[in-house]
């Protein structure tokens, strides 16, 4: 399964990492074989993060395909989170089976550290946490940032039906990894943000409320608008993040299964998918779009007691009318901090340095030891 010229470049010594001259064994070398295809290159250390060899979210989706077909081991979404490298890559799929076993836990390290306090993102409506890699890459070394995933990505999984149950289940699982609540900011990007709010509020009812709460160009309706369409919903997925040029109204007109692969094919001629990525889990990823919109229009955010945080570019979607739901429902008080960009670039590699600044400026200027608080929040 593996490619003749990966078998020689191994035997050339153009794999590079350390102590560990080359792949050890057939497993390790198919691995390292599809990211050398997807990274176009020989020069790939078996030790080197994706992310830091420039890899994106779009491509670990086309990566974790290409290693299914190559080795018949289907990955988690989160693969590339959990196992950066060649080598943990290749552990998982030494696993076989074990690869797909449930997850105990909707926690994933997005990148370690020691510092104080934790940040805790959200996934926004996609269900993924990997937008937020570029984020914890920008932040001071040693900010540990951990990310909260959709359950449904998993196809063992059922959803959350609603925000409120999210909460409860992302407080427990973040609690359960040893992470106070003082010692944690909640961060949540568009629909994560609601989210997070929930969050702050449940905490807020335990007696434990977090270090901060951070809302990264979050709206929010109450019930007085048309929830949005399912053609807006797949334009998400299939215009902002396939970067697909159809007509999503044609689309949502289609049976779930002919629109799955309909998006697929479209996808594929593209090179944003690839063939071996299958029409199940691309039917979980617009499953989830759909559910995770309901549980937005059907939230009605309650009243949290502390200060929130709002990030808000320039032509991003948090209006004047949602900027006042959101301080009527914050008694400490909204602080807005302008950014340039808008809503879908705003935590992308071009203008997450701007979020990060702000991130920095709030929670890291100083040194303090774990559990020493936040200084200037009410």
């Amino acid at each position: 399964m593996t490619p003749p010229d990966a078998l020689d470049a191994a035997r050339r010594g153009d794999i590079t990492s350390g102590a560990v001259r080359g792949p050890r064994d057939m497993v390790e070398l198919t691995v390292w074989g599809v990211w050398r295809e997807h990274f176009d290159t020989a020069q790939v250390a078996l030790d080197a993060d994706y992310f830091a060899l420039g890899g994106d979210s779009l491509g670990a989706v086309q990566l974790l395909a290409r290693i299914h077909e190559r080795t018949g081991v289907p990955l988690p979404l989160d693969a590339v989170l959990r196992a950066p490298t060649v080598e943990a890559m290749a552990a998982l799929v030494r696993t076989g089976t074990l690869a797909e076993r449930v997850p105990a836990t909707t926690l994933v390290t997005i990148r370690g550290g020691e510092r104080r306090p934790v940040l805790v993102c959200v996934h926004p409506i996609g269900g993924t946490v990997l937008w937020y890699r570029h984020l914890a890459d920008a932040l001071p070394e040693g900010v540990p940032t951990l990310g909260l995933q959709a359950r449904g990505l998993d196809p063992a999984l059922a959803a959350d039906p609603d925000i409120p149950a999210m909460a409860r289940r992302y407080i427990a699982d973040t609690v359960a990894a040893a992470h106070a609540p003082s010692d944690v900011v909640l961060v949540g990007y568009s629909f994560g943000g609601l989210v997070a709010h929930e969050m702050a509020c449940q905490l807020a009812d335990a007696g434990t409320p977090p270090a901060g709460v951070l809302l990264l160009d979050t709206p929010v309706a109450m019930g007085d608008e048309e929830p949005p369409s399912q053609a807006r919903l797949l334009w998400s997925l299939v215009g902002h993040a396939l970067g697909l040029d159809v007509d999503v109204e044609a689309l949502a007109a289609l049976d779930p299964r002919e629109r799955a692969e309909r998006i697929l094919d479209l996808a594929t001629r593209r090179g944003t998918l690839p063939p071996g990525f299958g029409t199940d889990r691309l039917t979980r990823l617009i499953d989830i779009y759909q559910v995770n919109s309901d549980a937005a229009y059907a939230f009605r955010p309650r009243v949290h007691p502390g200060r929130t945080d709002l990030i808000r570019p320039r032509e991003g979607r948090t209006d004047e009318e949602s900027l006042a739901i959101w301080r009527k429902h914050s008694l400490g008080g909204v602080a807005v901090h302008d950014v340039p960009g808008d809503h879908f670039n705003l935590i992308a590699e071009e203008n997450v340095g701007h979020v990060a600044d702000v991130v920095q400026r709030l929670w890291y200027d100083d040194e303090r030891p774990p559990g020493a608080g936040t200084p200037g929040r009410p």
